[in-house]
C-alpha cells in the first residue's frame, strides 16, 4: 500500500468509526486486508467481478472472458477503433482472461488483441490463442503457426495455448499421428506457453478419451449452454474435466446470440415464475451457477455488451441459482420444444430437443403424469392453463 492509499484508507475508517463503531471498523479493516491479499494473488483484481481458479494451473481467472470472435465490422473487417476500447474498458473492468484463435476472423481477431494490449495492457491479462490442425500440411507447420500467432498478438509468451477444435478426424489423423501433444509440452518447457489444452467439438466419449490420453493438459474449452444440456460434452464436461484437475473455460455462453435474443414464448415462461432478467444474464448465471465451470467466454461485439457482461459478471458464484429460477430454465426449454415443433411440424426434431436439450431433472415427470386436478392454475402468474397445455404435450409428444 502506497502512503496515498494509507491516508485513503484511514480517511475511510475514521468516516466508518465515527458513524458505526470499533467493530464496524475492524470489520472494514479486515475487508481491506482480504482485497489486498486478492489484489498480490490475482491478475488484474478488481472487487467488481468475480473470480474463479482454473483448475491445476493454479490462478484465478476472471469468471468472465473476452471472446474475441464477434467483434464489430467494418466493410468486411475488424473495425480496430471500436474494438480497442471495448477490450480496454473489460480489463478496467476486472477481466483477465482474453480468448482469441489464429483463425479468427481471417487471422483479424490476434492482430486486434495485438493492437488493444499495446502498451501496457498485456501485462494486465491472460491471452488463450489456439493451433488449428486443419490448416496443417505437415507436422513442421505447428511451430510455425505458434510463432505467427505470437507476432500478431504481439507477445512472447501466450498464456493458455489450445490445439483447436479436436474431433474425431482431427484426433486419429492430425493429432495423434503430428505428435501435437508432445509439441505442446515441449512449448511448455521452452517458456513459450504458460498451460497446455485443448478446445473440444464432438462426442461426450471423445472427450473423456482424450482428457484421459494424457496428465499434461492443464485446460479445456468447451462449448455449453442452458438449451444444448447434452450436445457434445455437455453438463457431463466439467464435472469430467474437473475431475481430471483441468481448468474449463465455456465457449458460446449464449448459443451464437440465440439467447440474448429468446423467442417470445421462451421469455413468457421465464417470466411465468415471477423472475424478470435480461436474456443474456440467464444463459450467463446458468454457466456460472456450475461451480466446475473457471470463466465463461463471451463474445462482446459492442461496448453495452461490454457493460452488460460486467454487470452481471459482479454476481457470477458458484451455486448461484435459486429453486424458482432453475425452475423458470426449466420452463424455457419446455416452451422451445413444444414451440419447435408447433413451428416446424417435426415430431422427431421436438423429441430429439427434448432429449438432448433437458435433463431428467429440468424434464420431470412427463406430461402424462398430469392428473388435471387444477391445483397449479391458482399459483401460475401468467394465467395459464396448464392441465391443457400439459394435455396437448401429452397429445404431441406421446407421452
Amino acid at each position: 500500500m502506497d502512503r496515498r492509499d494509507f491516508i485513503k484508507s484511514g480517511l475511510l475508517a475514521a468516516a466508518v468509526g465515527a458513524v458505526s463503531g470499533p467493530r464496524v471498523i475492524a470489520q472494514e479493516a479486515e475487508r481491506q486486508v482480504a482485497r489486498e491479499h486478492l489484489s498480490k494473488d490475482i491478475l488484474n483484481y478488481n472487487p467488481q467481478i468475480q473470480y474463479r481458479p482454473m483448475g491445476r494451473t493454479g490462478v484465478n481467472v476472471s469468471a468472465l472472458g473476452f471472446g474475441m470472435l464477434r467483434l464489430p465490422m467494418k466493410n468486411g473487417h475488424v473495425d480496430f477503433d471500436q474494438t480497442t476500447p471495448m477490450v480496454r474498458r473489460a480489463i478496467e473492468g476486472g477481466v483477465n482472461y482474453i480468448d482469441t484463435g489464429r483463425v479468427y476472423l481471417g487471422g483479424e481477431s490476434e492482430q486486434a488483441v495485438g493492437k488493444a494490449l499495446a502498451g501496457g495492457w498485456r501485462d494486465r491479462v491472460y491471452v488463450t490463442s489456439k493451433m488449428p490442425w486443419w490448416e496443417m500440411r505437415s507436422a513442421d507447420d505447428f511451430e510455425k503457426f505458434f510463432d505467427q500467432s505470437r507476432r500478431a498478438i504481439g507477445t512472447d509468451v501466450i498464456d493458455f495455448y489450445h490445439i483447436h477444435m479436436i474431433m474425431h478426424r482431427g484426433w486419429k489423423d492430425y493429432v495423434l499421428p503430428y505428435k501435437l501433444i508432445e509439441k505442446m509440452e515441449r512449448l511448455k518447457a521452452q517458456g513459450k506457453i504458460r498451460f497446455m489444452g485443448f478446445s473440444f467439438h464432438d462426442s461426450l466419449q471423445l472427450f473423456k478419451r482424450v482428457v484421459e490420453y494424457t496428465p499434461a493438459w492443464d485446460f479445456c474449452l468447451i462449448q455449453h449452454n442452458y438449451l444444448d444440456y447434452e450436445y457434445e460434452a455437455g453438463v457431463l464436461g466439467p464435472k469430467y474435466a474437473a475431475a481430471n484437475g483441468m481448468g474449463l473455460a465455456v465457449m458460446k455462453p449464449v448459443r451464437t446470440g440465440f439467447l440474448a435474443n429468446l423467442p417470445q414464448v421462451m421469455r413468457d415462461a421465464l417470466a411465468s415464475t415471477g423472475i424478470h432478467k435480461p436474456d443474456a444474464e440467464w444463459a450467463l448465471d446458468y454457466l456460472w451457477d456450475i461451480p466446475e465451470v473457471s470463466v465463461a467466454v463471451s463474445g462482446m461485439g459492442s461496448m453495452a455488451d461490454v457493460e452488460e457482461n460486467l454487470k452481471y459478471a459482479a454476481k457470477a458464484r458458484p451455486n448461484m441459482l435459486t429453486p424458482a429460477e432453475r425452475e423458470a430454465l426449466g420452463a424455457a426449454i419446455y416452451a422451445y420444444v413444444y414451440n419447435n415443433y408447433i413451428l416446424h411440424k417435426n415430431k422427431e426434431r421436438a423429441m430429439a430437443d427434448y432429449t438432448v436439450s433437458m435433463s431428467p431433472v429440468q424434464r420431470g415427470d412427463p406430461a402424462s403424469s398430469c392428473v388435471a386436478c387444477g391445483e397449479c392454475l391458482a399459483k401460475c402468474p401468467q394465467h395459464l392453463d396448464i392441465p391443457n397445455l400439459l394435455a396437448k404435450v401429452k397429445e404431441t409428444m406421446g407421452k
